[in-house]
């Protein structure tokens, strides 16, 4: 009689087994995070220590789903949380769903470094930090393939920023691309990201674009390229500065231009930037940028008197050209 109920049994036990999955599943799936990211910092020791534990489990069985829906969160904070729990769940899941946290509509302002991960009291873009975790967990050309494509697709250049230090924080050579188009925007602040993220893979022909950037149609991006290439100093770099100066119909561009020249270039360029200051034709903003430009590469300082600065170099022209 006992033998009869046993192999009536047998049959249902893979169906318990699966019943029991399916609950374990299911209550794994119930998590509130939001509620225990709360609790975690509870007044209550026991309250608190309880909290950090189921979380703590949460993540050591990589448990996704209850950080995946953290990030549906209206409080940023819950979002963040999210995040910095998934960053520790090493599984191709947890990549996955922070990678789709990187679509420009996910963006949000997260008070934390997004290199170091630590809090701080000035705003980032959370794209920047989900690019930097990423990176940290072995990159995925999916963000990659996000970030570039939404480059141009922003509604204002703070965004544009956004996207450009994301992509510069994958440190990924497939970036490129993407990061030479933004040298091109018209805001300095998103030329300076792109700068930024091709300095850090080394990229080699940088100058070279930027200087192509100086015949560009659009004045904002030849004014945005003469002053970064203050930073590439030689003569080749000082001979295009001089030249925008002379022949570049923006004033703007010519004034970045003149800047700049007497960094790229040093000593080279002073007869030429005393020429600017000499010249009847010169205005008085270009006179004024002119004679600081003098200053700067003299440590002298005549102010506009173009004779006086003439008089100083013929004294010390050997020792100011000696390499």
């Amino acid at each position: 009689m006992s033998a009869l109920p046993r192999r009536r049994l047998l049959p249902a036990l893979p169906l318990l087994a699966a019943l029991l999955i399916s609950l374990a599943v299911s209550c794994a799936s119930e998590v509130d995070v939001e509620k225990l990211y709360v609790q975690s910092r509870s007044n209550d020791y026991e309250e608190r220590v309880e909290a950090r534990q189921k979380l703590e489990q949460l993540v050591s069985e990589g448990k996704v789903e209850p950080f995946a829906r953290g990030l549906r969160s209206e409080n940023a904070e819950t979002r963040v949380q999210s995040i910095l729990h998934l960053m520790i769940i090493k599984n191709d899941e947890a990549r996955k769903v922070l990678v789709g946290e990187l679509e420009l509509s996910r963006r949000f302002n997260v008070f934390y470094n997004p290199i170091r991960l630590i809090p701080v009291s000035t705003p980032a873009d959370s794209r920047i930090m989900i690019a930097r975790i990423v990176l940290l967990k072995g990159g995925d050309p999916k963000a990659v393939e996000i970030l570039g494509a939404t480059y141009g697709k922003e509604p204002d250049a703070e965004a544009r920023v956004g996207t450009v230090y994301a992509l510069g924080a994958l440190a990924d050579p497939r970036t490129v691309p993407a990061l030479r188009k933004a040298l091109r925007d018209r805001d300095l602040k998103v030329v300076k990201a792109a700068l930024e993220g091709l300095s850090l893979l080394q990229v080699p022909d940088v100058g070279d674009t930027l200087l192509q950037g100086l015949t560009d149609s659009d004045e904002a991006v030849r004014v945005n390229c003469a002053s970064i290439l203050s930073g590439f100093p030689g003569r080749r770099t000082a001979d295009a500065l001089m030249e925008a100066v002379r022949k570049d119909p923006s004033e703007k561009v010519r004034l970045a231009a003149l800047s700049s020249a007497a960094y790229a270039g040093g000593p080279y360029t002073f007869e030429f930037i005393l020429g600017v200051l000499k010249s009847r034709g010169t205005g008085a903003e270009m006179k004024s940028r002119a004679a600081s430009a003098l200053q700067s590469l003299t440590n002298q300082d005549f102010g506009q008197d173009a004779a006086r600065w003439a008089r100083w170099y013929e004294q010390n022209r050997e020792k100011l050209l000696r390499p």
